[in-house]
């Protein structure tokens, strides 16, 4: 799919997923472009996926705005719900659902104690500890 779109103004594609891009006008000729080389290649899409004229849509844990790229308010939000982690595979999840958050916290590695062992990062977060794995 990337390398049917990959050559098309204001286009990006990951997997399956295709975001046109443009104000206006410029907008519309992109995804006149898009319809186009679909047509051409046979490329359907699902009517119900798609989403026009939006000054803001979701893309890959991200929500893309016509002020630029922030992180999903839903994503967020797993995360803050989340229970805090009690053995190392659930800190190894925490961190990795917080990794995507890394562009958006400055220094976001540092608060990991990047020099320290997992068994230390359990042992200094207070109510996690190795004897509960």
């Amino acid at each position: 799919m990337e390398e049917t779109f990959d050559n098309l103004k204001g286009v990006g594609v990951i997997v399956d997923n295709i975001l046109v891009s443009g104000k206006d006008e410029e907008h519309d000729e992109n995804l006149r472009k898009v319809l186009e080389k679909a047509r051409e290649v046979g490329v359907r899409f699902n009517p119900e996926k798609c989403i026009f004229r939006s000054t803001s849509v979701p893309y890959f844990r991200h929500l893309i705005t016509a002020d630029g790229i922030k992180p999903d308010p839903s994503k967020v939000q797993t995360i803050i719900e989340m229970p805090h982690p009690s053995n190392k595979d659930e800190l190894a999840t925490f961190l990795g659902m917080t990794n995507f958050l890394s562009k958006y916290i400055p220094n976001l590695s540092s608060l990991n104690y990047p020099s320290e062992s997992w068994e230390n990062k359990l042992s200094l977060s207070g109510p996690m500890n190795m004897q509960q794995q």
